[in-house]
Parts: structure tokens; sequence; C-alpha cells
């Protein structure tokens, strides 16, 4: 069973039925800090997403690059299949990255970048997980999916992002190796979308916030319409603002594979 991670909203939108307050109050004492990660886990998504995005680029000295992108996912059955690639400016159109998200927890998940400058796709093996994605501040490991059994959580308590009552969840890597080992989720105690994030480093240093805002239904689903990225040691932040959201409409099964990417067939 895979985990929500963080960034859930990028390749996937987030969504569950709504708890009713009553049910919220009797939970209240009986949920632990994994109850909360497991159920945003088995968050709705649909059978197939898509939607296009922009995304911004901001250095500490304010410099700003803008990037459009387009991003399709499948479920499979045993295998969730997402592709994002992007479509302008003209130095980056065509850049594609491919993931292949298993059920299965004893697989990791599988996933390739392709360069159409050097006409080269290269598979992104487990120790650059870690690298960030496309100079952005989100890394390819906050793409993936990651296995609950792979953490511990705890529950730290209760407290609001804006006007949204959340749990806040400490959820801590079992592999002290990971580029952030330790992470402090806000989950919606309503819907278990993730609100807020913190991201620690191996020093146990505050690295990266996440922030989600424009959370709505789309087609039934919760949908997280804009992330906010920043590196609070580097000052730089990525943005990333949804539109064109859909789900459970038609894909081809054949835009999820290396040769589509080779040949720009992802639209």
């Amino acid at each position: 069973m895979k985990a929500v991670n963080v960034f859930k909203g990028f390749s996937k939108a987030l969504a569950i039925l709504a708890l009713c307050a009553s049910s919220q109050a009797l939970f209240a004492q009986e949920l632990t800090g994994y109850d909360i990660a497991k159920k945003a886990d088995e968050v709705p998504e649909g059978n197939t997403s898509a939607y296009t995005a922009t995304m911004t680029l901001l250095n500490k000295k304010g410099s700003k690059r803008v990037r459009q992108i387009i991003m399709r996912s499948k479920d499979f059955g045993d295998t969730k299949k997402s592709v994002l690639s992007f479509t302008q400016p003209k130095d980056v159109s065509g850049v594609s990255y491919l993931m292949f998200d298993y059920d299965d927890a004893d697989k990791d998940t599988d996933s390739w970048l392709y360069m159409p400058a050097m006409k080269k796709v290269r598979r992104i093996s487990g120790s650059s997980k870690g690298d960030d994605f496309m100079g952005t501040d989100f890394t390819y490991e906050d793409m993936e999916g990651t296995d609950l059994e792979k953490y511990t959580y705890n529950l730290l308590g209760e407290e609001n992002v804006g006007s949204e009552p959340c749990w806040k969840v400490e959820c801590i890597a079992k592999d002290k190796d990971k580029k952030n080992p330790r992470r402090i989720v806000w989950y919606s105690k309503d819907s278990y979308v993730s609100y807020k994030a913190e991201m620690y480093d191996r020093q146990d240093k505050l690295q990266r916030t996440l922030t989600c805002s424009n959370i709505r239904k789309v087609d039934g689903y919760w949908t997280t319409g804009k992330m906010v990225i920043a590196n609070v040691q580097t000052g730089s932040s990525t943005t990333l603002e949804m539109t064109d959201v859909s789900y459970d409409q038609p894909i081809a099964d054949n835009i999820f594979t290396v040769a589509a990417l080779e040949k720009g067939k992802v639209k």
C-alpha cells in the first residue's frame, strides 16, 4: 500500500468522502498518526487524471523563470503510471518524466527522464532520487509514492492551516539516508488532503516548506490547485498552479512508455 506523500497533488489530485462532525468527535481520541497517514493513502483518485500547469521558479535574488507542463496518469490495476512533459519555454520543451508506482510495497518506483537535447533517456536510480527535479525545489523522490511501512508516525496534535482544522503528523523515515528523513504534514480533518508540510534535512534542520491552496472539488474529487514549495536554506521557491484538471477521461495506454517520451507523443 502506498502512502500519500506531500506532493501527491503534483502528479495526482487528492480526494476522499468527507467525514461528518460527529464521527470526528468519536475518532478524535482513537486516531493515531499511522491511522491518519493510512486514511490519506486511501483517498480516491480516479482511474485517470490530467492537467496542465504553470510552474514558476524564483531564486533568492528574485529572478523568475516560468514553464508550462502537462501531466497524465492512469491506474493499470497493480501499477499507477504517470507522465509529465514540459511544453514551454523552448529550452525545456519536450523534456519528459515517466513514473511507474507499484502497489507491491517491495517494488521501488521506476522512473525515467528524457532530455531531447541529448536524445537520451536516463533512468533515475535510488541514489539520484534525492536530487532536484529539473532545477526546481521539488526532488524526484517528492513525486513518488511512499510506502507506509517505511515510516513511523507520531500524531503531534491538532492545528488550523488558515481556517482549515488539521491533524499535525510527524513522519520519520526508517531509512536515515533520505534527503528529508523527517517531515511534518498537516492533513485536513475532513478530507485528509495535505494543506501544509515541513521537510527537515539529515541534520534535522528545516529545509523546505510546502503550502497548498485553491483546494476544491473537480469532477467529484478534491483537487489541490496551487502548491508552493520554498527552500528556506537557499531562498528559492517553486510554485505550481494546475488548470484544465479532469478525471476518468480516456487516456491511451501507449503514452506511458519510454518510446513515447522519445517520440514526443505525450500530449
